[in-house]
């Protein structure tokens, strides 16, 4: 009667188990469109035997069936693949798409659009083209007012893709910090998620596999933002680390500041958290002092630091506002058959020499802080290209001649021999240039000087830049056209004395646009004039994008295929799980149907035995 009974707990054993596989399968289907969802796997397992003895054999009798664990389908290797290939997908796209901002900014590159006036192109032919009119009759009030006002529209253009330029900055600054905060928020949910999975787990009943699915979910969208990495620990929580360093671990996290890089910007970056850094020191510039990032190093893949949005967006962005003073100038060594007096030709040397070392310091300053962020970069560039325009057409109009003084000094004064002047009764003088600083000195200083011939006289000193002074810079924020110019046309210095136009003055300044003045970075050989120098700016630029772009495509072919491996694991497939319930309900209907068999035996027992 006991074996009869016993026969009984095993249908209910197998009633039970089907019917927990078939309440799995429905909850597989449910959230086969759910996204992040691992299909459950019922594993099952036979209960404990018991033991049936003779005296010459010993025979085991089974108790039936139970389920020993709803596994989580996942492949950790792809996992771990799809999301270092994601992160360095959204590393490139970010990129990418600051490129694409930037190319806005400077109109369509196209010689042929002469109508479009937004295009910067077309604003610097028009300066050229005023140059040719004025050329054709520079005593003209007409083409000097023309000429002035096209360089006013030049100026503000020029402004306006600068001015685009920094508020791009400060909306990128914006995104870091919101992706700083969504790491720290993601890494609460997943500590959050840690506690619920051991809580559930802690009984060693059932498995928190929905909490899983939401922990990865979480863990995936934070690969994306920063390179992580995921130890999986025995208690079924997850330690999270972000470029080597600790975000999530033991029931605490450790959160991401965002704090300026320096006392002289606004721009900031992400540093680690603890609450023992409560005296957390600002860093200065130039020194890592634990910023998540190693700002003196580039990202590259080959050292597999290229990856995560939040490090593409401060590759966009930089660090400060740069100007044409970051990009430094080789300076020209001394030929010795130039001189005369060999003492002076080793004294050239010495100051060459001294130089030239500190332009090594200052190329690696820019192949490390301005050239491999595309703003910084690109803003240097353009302020590079409107200083020396600038500048150029000033010296042209104000051309200087230098002096040596009584003590041995030498300073620059106006030329006023070269000089032209204004026209027009009481304009009859020189050194008016067209481009001014806004905030700085004027161009030139009258001084009583004593030159080292021992002759006295009153010279306009010119007021030259010093680097350390920011408005003493001919920098496109401390731009501006000269107002008394755009007052006064007749002011601009291009006739001589006895009232005829100073034709040898405009045709100088029409040769500037041959001259070769810079080459597009340090690092190249080829020198360009104005018009392809930014030609050749702008083209570094969309080679810049064409390669993020060829990269973010390159990378969603890989992280296609590894989301097709994790699908083939982890996906829920229809097909399979309709099976599994056509097998799991005809497993339940048979144990109904045994359970009936046994308790009709058992019913005939009683009957027959009364």
């Amino acid at each position: 009667m006991a074996g009869t009974m016993g026969r009984l707990s095993i249908g209910v054993t197998a009633l039970q188990t089907n019917q927990y596989a078939l309440n799995a399968t429905a909850h597989n289907l449910t959230n086969t469109q759910t996204e992040g969802y691992s299909r459950q796997q019922v594993m099952l397992t036979d209960r404990s035997y018991y033991k049936i003895s003779t005296d010459y054999n010993v025979n085991k009798s089974g108790l039936g069936v139970i389920t020993s664990e709803i596994k989580q389908v996942r492949d950790t290797f792809a996992d771990n693949s799809y999301r270092a290939e994601t992160s360095r997908q959204s590393y490139y796209k970010a990129q990418y798409e600051a490129v694409a901002e930037i190319e806005n900014y400077f109109g369509k590159i196209d010689i042929l659009n002469q109508d479009d006036a937004n295009d910067f192109n077309t604003v610097l032919n028009s300066l050229w083209t005023s140059m040719e009119e004025l050329q054709k009759e520079s005593n003209s009030i007409v083409t000097r007012s023309s000429f002035i006002a096209t360089a006013q529209n030049f100026m503000e253009r020029a402004k306006e893709i600068r001015n685009s330029l920094i508020g791009y900055q400060r909306n990128l600054n914006v995104e870091i910090n919101d992706q700083i905060d969504k790491i720290n928020n993601l890494a609460k949910d997943i500590l959050d998620l840690n506690n619920n999975v051991l809580a559930t787990e802690a009984a060693k009943i059932e498995n928190a596999n929905d909490y899983r699915d939401a922990r990865n979910l979480a863990i995936d969208e934070l690969s994306k933002i920063v390179d992580t990495e995921i130890i999986n620990n025995i208690d079924g929580t997850v330690d999270v680390y972000i470029e080597g360093r600790c975000l999530v671990t033991m029931g605490r996290t450790y959160e991401l500041e965002s704090i300026k890089v320096s006392d002289n910007t606004s721009y900031q970056a992400a540093y680690p958290f603890t609450s023992e850094a409560t005296d957390f020191l600002m860093p200065v510039w130039k020194d890592d002092q634990g910023a998540l990032f190693n700002i003196d190093a580039v990202p590259t893949a080959n050292n597999d630091t290229d990856k995560g949005s939040l490090k593409g967006l401060m590759m966009s962005r930089g660090y400060f506002v740069s100007n044409y003073t970051d990009v430094p100038q080789k300076p020209a060594k001394p030929l010795q058959e130039n001189y005369t007096d060999d003492a002076v030709y080793q004294a050239d040397i010495t100051q060459y020499e001294a130089d030239y070392k500190q332009y090594i310091k200052d190329l690696n300053f820019f192949n490390t802080y301005v050239e491999p962020y595309t703003v910084t970069n690109l803003q240097a560039q353009f302020d590079v290209l409107i200083h020396a325009m600038t500048t150029s057409i000033n010296d042209v109009l104000c051309p200087n001649k230098e002096v040596t003084l009584s003590d041995g000094s030498v300073v620059k004064v106006l030329d006023e021999e070269a000089a032209g002047i204004g026209m027009g009764n009481g304009n009859e003088y020189a050194g008016t240039e067209l481009f001014k600083r806004i905030n700085g000195p004027e161009r030139y200083t009258e001084q009583t000087l004593t030159l080292d011939d021992g002759t006295t006289g009153t010279f306009k000193v010119y007021n030259e830049e010093d680097t350390d002074d920011y408005f003493s810079l001919y920098s496109l924020g401390n731009l501006e056209v000269n107002m008394k110019l755009a007052q006064e046309p007749s002011l601009l210095p291009l006739s001589r004395v006895a009232g005829e136009e100073a034709q040898d003055v405009v045709d100088r300044l029409l040769a500037l646009w041959d001259n070769k003045f810079a080459t597009v970075s340090p690092n190249s050989l080829v020198e360009c004039n104005f018009k392809d120098y930014f030609t050749g700016a702008i083209d570094e630029l969309s080679d810049r994008g064409y390669t993020y772009n060829s990269m973010v495509e390159t990378q969603q072919q890989t992280i296609n295929d590894l989301d097709n491996l994790r699908q083939t694991v982890a996906g829920v497939s229809s097909d399979e799980e309709l099976s599994n319930l056509i097998r799991f309900q005809h497993a339940y209907n048979a144990a109904s149907r045994y359970i009936t068999t046994v308790a009709e035996m058992i019913e005939h027992l009683i009957n027959a035995l009364g």
